[in-house]
C-alpha cells in the first residue's frame, strides 16, 4: 500500500491550504483518495472544518 499527499483547500474570507498525507492502493480511484484527505484533516483539526467552497487535488503518489 502506498500513501498519496493531497492538497486542501477552504475559500474562506482568506483562503486556507492544507496538506494531507493519506494511504492509497497504486489504481485507487481519485475520489476515494480526496474524500479520505477531507476526512483525516477534519480528524487532524479537532472535528470541524471552516465553512467555505471546498477544492481539493492529489499533488503525489508514493508507492
Amino acid at each position: 500500500m502506498g500513501k498519496a499527499i493531497v492538497k486542501c483547500t477552504i475559500a474562506t474570507y482568506s483562503i486556507d491550504e492544507y496538506v494531507v498525507e493519506v494511504p492509497c492502493d497504486k489504481d485507487e480511484v481519485d475520489e476515494i483518495i480526496i474524500s479520505r484527505a477531507w476526512n483525516k484533516l477534519k480528524e487532524d483539526e479537532g472535528g470541524s472544518l471552516p465553512y467555505g467552497g471546498r477544492s481539493a487535488e492529489i499533488l503525489k503518489r508514493l508507492e
